[in-house]
Formats: C-alpha cells, sequence, structure tokens
C-alpha cells in the first residue's frame, strides 16, 4: 500500500507540473518544437535522461547475459548522439525540422511520407516498449502486480501528461524523472555493489564474463552500426535538440550529457553481473535484478529502486510516444484541408498517442520475454525505410519519388523476410547476416540502381574534385570489402560478414552520392524544387499558428 501510495502522489506531482507546463505551450508550433527556446540546461537534461534511461534496460539485461562488454551498448549510444549533435543539428535546423517523414514529404511527395509517417509510428512503440516492460517485469517479480495493469497504467500517465504541453511538458517533466531515476541508481548500486567481488567471481560456462569482449565482437559491432545508423533517424533526439534557442546550445547541452552518460553507460552493466555472479539463474537480467535485490537491500531500498525503474520507463517512453505520435498526427492523419486548423493538429496527436499506448501494450503482451527480438523487427523496419533516403535528402538531390518509395517497400519486405528464414529469432540468422544489414542494405542498393537508371544520360562525374575523389577511394575501400566477404566464411570471422557486406554497400552509396551530380539545368531544376517544397506553406502554417 506505501509503495501504492507513493506511486500515486508522484503522478499526481508530474500532471501538476505539465499542467504548469501549458503556459509556454502558446500555439501548436510550440507543442511541438518548444518554440525553439530550449537553453543548454533544458537540453542537457532532456538528453541526459533520455539515452541514460535507454542504456538501463538494455545493459542491465546484457550485463547479467554476457557481462562487462555490455559498456559497449552504452558507449555506442553516446557515439550516435555526439553526430546527431555535430553533424547533422546544423542543417536539420536549419531546414526547419519537425519529423524525419515530415523531411521526406517535402522532396519525395505524400506517398514517401505516408510511408515514412507509417513505419515510425509502429516502429517507436517498439523502442518505447523496454523500460515500461523492466518497470512492470520489476514490480511483478517485487509486488505481484499484473503486468498488462502496469503497462496500461504507465502509457495513460504518459499520454496524459505529454498531451498537456507537448515538447515543454516533456522538457520540465524529464527533470523530475532524471532526478528520480539517479538515485534509484545509486541506491540499487550501493547495495548490490558493495562487498560484492563483481570482477573475480566467475561464472560457469563463460570464462570471458568480465572481458570488454565477452559478449562476441560480432554483437559489439551490431550495436555501433545499429546506433550510428540511428543517428541519421534518430527523431525523439532531432526534435529535443532542433528546438534549442540556437545550435551552439543545442551541441553544449549535448557534449555536456554524454561525459555524463558514462556513468549510466556503466553501472547498469555491473548491476546485471552482480545479479549473475551471485548465481541468480533467470531468463534474463530483468528478472532476475530485482530477486538478487530482495536478498541484498532492506524493504526501503527496494520500493525506491523500483520508484527509480519506473521513473526510468516514463522517461523513456514519454520522449518516443511524442515522436511517433508527431509522425502520425502530422503528417499521416494530418491532411492537407486541415493543417492550418490548431485543433485538428491537436487532437491528431494526441489520438496518434493513444494509439501508440495501445501499440506499446500489445506488443509487450505479444512476446513479453522477447525484448532482443522486437529490437531486431523495429530496427530492421525503421533503418530500410528511413536511413537511405535521408541521407539521399542531404547529399543526392538525383533521387525522385519512385525511387525512394521502392527503396522503402523492398528494404523492408527484404529485411523481415531475412528473419522469417529463421522463424524470426532474434539470434539465429541465415549466415550469421542481421536483417537489419539486409533490409537497409538493399535500400541502398535499390537506391542507386534506380537513380542512376532514371537519370540516365542526366547524370555527370561531380565537378568538386575533393567530393569525387573522396567517393572513388570509398568505393574501392567498398568492392575490397565485399570481395572479401567469402574469405570471413570460412574463418572464425564468419559472424562479422553481415558488417562487412553492409559495409561495403554503405561506401558504394557514398560513392554514387559524392562522385555524381545531375547535368548543370537539371540541377538547377532540382534545387528550385528542393526549395521550394522547403517552403512547404502547410507545415510553415502548422508551425505558426496561433
Amino acid at each position: 500500500m506505501l509503495f501504492l501510495a507513493l506511486i500515486l502522489v508522484y503522478t499526481l506531482f508530474l500532471l501538476l507540473i505539465s499542467q504548469y507546463s501549458k503556459r509556454r505551450t502558446k500555439n501548436v508550433g510550440h507543442f511541438f518544437d518548444g518554440g525553439r527556446s530550449f537553453g543548454i540546461w533544458h537540453v542537457f537534461v532532456m538528453m541526459t535522461a533520455m539515452w541514460g534511461s535507454s542504456m538501463f534496460a538494455v545493459e542491465l539485461d546484457s550485463g547479467y547475459l554476457t557481462g562487462l562488454s555490455a559498456i559497449w551498448y552504452g558507449f555506442s549510444v553516446i557515439v550516435s548522439s555526439l553526430l546527431v549533435a555535430s553533424v547533422l543539428l546544423r542543417p536539420f535546423r536549419g531546414i526547419g525540422y519537425l519529423t524525419n517523414s515530415n523531411l521526406l514529404g517535402r522532396v519525395y511527395g505524400k506517398k514517401a511520407r505516408d510511408l515514412a509517417a507509417l513505419v515510425i509510428g509502429l516502429t517507436f512503440p517498439i523502442f518505447a516498449m523496454k523500460n515500461v516492460l523492466a518497470a512492470a517485469t520489476y514490480f511483478h517479480v517485487m509486488l505481484g502486480w499484473n503486468l498488462a495493469v502496469v503497462l496500461i497504467l504507465t502509457t495513460l500517465l504518459v499520454i496524459l501528461y505529454v498531451s498537456l504541453g507537448g515538447l515543454w511538458s516533456l522538457a520540465y517533466v524529464q527533470i523530475a524523472n532524471l532526478a528520480l531515476f539517479t538515485v534509484g541508481l545509486a541506491v540499487a548500486a550501493y547495495y548490490s555493489l558493495h562487498g560484492h567481488a563483481v570482477f573475480t567471481t566467475p561464472v560457469p560456462k563463460q570464462p570471458h564474463f568480465q572481458g570488454l569482449a565477452g559478449g562476441g565482437l560480432a554483437m559489439i559491432l551490431v550495436w555501433f552500426g545499429m546506433n550510428i545508423l540511428n543517428s541519421v533517424s534518430a527523431q525523439a533526439e532531432f526534435q529535443t535538440i532542433s528546438s534549442a534557442k540556437s545550435v551552439r546550445k543545442g551541441k553544449l547541452g549535448v557534449y555536456f550529457s554524454s561525459i555524463v552518460l558514462i556513468g549510466f553507460a556503466i553501472v547498469p552493466t555491473l548491476l546485471g553481473m552482480a545479479a549473475r555472479t551471485h548465481h541468480i539463474v533467470m531468463k534474463s537480467g530483468l528478472l532476475a535484478f530485482p530477486t538478487y535485490l530482495r536478498m541484498v537491500a532492506p524493504h526501503w531500498a527496494v520500493l525506491l529502486v523500483g520508484l527509480g525503474f519506473w521513473a526510468a520507463a516514463l522517461i523513456w517512453c514519454a520522449p518516443l510516444m511524442f515522436s511517433g505520435a508527431s509522425s502520425f498526427g502530422l503528417d499521416l492523419f494530418n491532411r492537407k484541408q486541415q493543417s492550418h486548423d490548431t485543433s485538428s493538429v491537436r487532437r491528431f496527436t494526441r489520438l496518434s498517442m493513444l494509439i501508440q499506448g495501445a501499440l506499446i501494450v500489445i506488443y509487450a503482451l505479444v512476446r513479453p520475454g522477447e525484448l532482443a527480438w522486437w529490437a531486431v523487427f523495429g530496427l530492421t523496419l525503421r533503418n530500410a525505410a528511413i536511413v537511405g533516403p535521408t541521407l539521399t535528402f542531404l547529399l543526392w538531390p538525383a533521387v525522385r519519388e519512385r525511387t525512394v518509395i521502392a527503396s522503402m517497400i523492398i528494404g523492408v519486405a527484404s529485411g523481415l523476410g531475412w528473419n522469417a528464414l529463421t522463424g524470426f529469432s532474434a539470434t539465429a540468422f541465415a549466415f550469421d547476416i542481421n536483417p537489419m544489414w539486409v533490409g537497409t542494405g538493399l535500400s541502398m542498393i535499390v537506391i542507386i540502381f534506380g537513380t542512376l537508371l532514371e537519370n540516365h544520360g542526366a547524370l555527370q562525374w561531380n565537378k568538386h574534385p575533393w567530393k569525387r575523389n573522396v567517393g572513388y577511394a570509398l568505393g574501392v575501400i567498398g568492392l575490397l570489402l565485399i570481395i572479401a566477404s567469402p574469405l570471413l566464411m570460412k574463418t572464425a570471422f564468419r559472424s562479422l560478414l553481415g558488417v562487412d557486406l553492409f559495409l561495403g554497400i554503405l561506401f558504394l552509396f557514398f560513392t554514387a552520392m559524392l562522385s555524381t551530380e545531375l547535368r548543370e539545368h537539371a540541377n538547377e531544376v532540382s534545387t528550385s524544387i528542393t526549395q521550394e517544397s522547403k517552403r512547404d506553406p502547410d507545415v510553415r502554417a502548422i508551425a505558426h499558428t496561433n
């Protein structure tokens, strides 16, 4: 009863904060981008909260299963966040970024926009689900609460407080959630690690459990590849840092956040290792850690850690649901004749959040013990549809609408088809090639050949020598990687085959983008069309409607 009372009090506190945040949300533009008035502090808190909680569930589980090597997941997340701020923030902010689907729709048309919005709206609840499921599992193990009830109540709370104030609501609420999460994590670390020889206690049949590569080089490379690709399609982060007062403030907020995130990359891994080295044998770290904590910590500490787990679920779930709902509500459900209507845009977005919440519950209950598979499924869909077209938006004006739509469809279908070959397994793949590499790689191949065919006779070598030479160099590296792939099949590095082939395709993709351009007249027309589409009056109207 005490724990339930604490949750109710904290819930009321979050709703009061959200109600207060409504004063900062003066129009629809402020609802989606905060009026571009975030300072370094707001960006720092929101990035630390979002990525710190993102690492938490994955590293706790992976630390339990594979040991110290789980910290590389956290460092791959930090690298991704730094790439977004350092490389992509300025161009995306300059074009008035709202969502990835809106971005693609400006150049590649409404079909591409709708397809991208559908993929984002269906996959973001998958990414949001992991922390909600972690909190629900904790409450289920510690207090016997029904899993479905916890899932539903958590998602409903997020919908309530985000709907009140949009991005400003997140800015205020994440401060409280981050504080509670940090305290809970600190208490868990004290009682779990104090006097426990995590680095010297042997784990049966896992001699490399305390090693930095105990989980395997292939898994570490998948983490880095996955999160580097995520830097192109990290819509939730783009929405936050693009809302800073300036590019400089957005970058500084991310840089300071990255320093603090190193701690969040290490502690959850050690908690998972502690549960495993204490010989708690269970299916996952999410089940094992609460059982272990109950053995070593007093009751009050268990309750406080539980609140911290729940805060982590709210932290991660809220921006993902808001971001996915933005694509659904702003791009998929909102038709042109209603784009100037403030109430319609808000209504569509709130409806979209209800859909996002329902999807989180459905996904979690369909395969509750399969977080790893859901990650494969979500990343395969999202990256196959979004990464290639987003890169061409930035670097290759020659790409046309039909090619982009074909690349999205073929990429998604091939990635899912590849996973289906092994019964939609989370770990066993044909030829040890992750479906994410297949889907994203084939999407890029379609874009290369589709663009060359559609622009036959209109392309020429790039007139800028440095771009052309960098493209040639990347092309040589890409060809060498592909040629070397059969050799990997005969070595102990067979598990790196997918990474090798994808890198080869990625380098060739950049070769095509950097070494070619439209001939002078076609290039001028394309540039004019692109600039005109970037001044989409519907988007501008939404951003400034009172």
